[in-house]
């Protein structure tokens, strides 16, 4: 992913294309996409982990300034316990499976979410095209 802001705004998505939900929220982001005009990055890999300053980010919007929480909220639950990003990081270069997907991210607003269930898209999409 480029840190060039874009065009437009832009909606970075984790995917795992053989997981149900997965694949329903991001058939609901793009249906999203063309009534909010947005786009999307969308990064299907289960063996790539995001970058360190990525996660780093992730963390703390999910964690809504509790760093512990969003330890907790990035990795799935069969994944190591962690309680800081550090410890994030190494357990998602070891295994990038342990990361909760799908999870989608405003890096220009500093929102993110785990949209289990699908449904939750709307919760980010709704004012990715507004003004902080």
């Amino acid at each position: 992913m480029s840190f060039r802001l874009p065009k437009f705004p832009m909606l970075t998505v984790f995917h795992n294309p053989s997981s149900d939900i997965s694949v329903q929220a991001l058939k609901l982001l793009k249906a999203a996409s063309v009534k909010y005009n947005f786009e999307i990055d969308l990064i299907q890999t289960k063996t790539q982990a995001p970058t360190h300053q990525q996660v780093s980010n992730i963390v703390e919007y999910l964690g809504n300034g509790s760093v512990e929480q969003g330890c907790r909220a990035i990795l799935t639950p069969e994944a190591p316990k962690a309680s800081t990003v550090s410890e994030v990081q190494k357990i998602l270069d070891a295994n990038p499976g342990y990361l909760r997907k799908p999870l989608v991210v405003d890096w220009n607003k500093g929102k993110a979410i785990i949209a289990d269930p699908a449904t939750k898209v709307s919760e980010i999409v709704k004012d990715v095209g507004e003004s902080r």
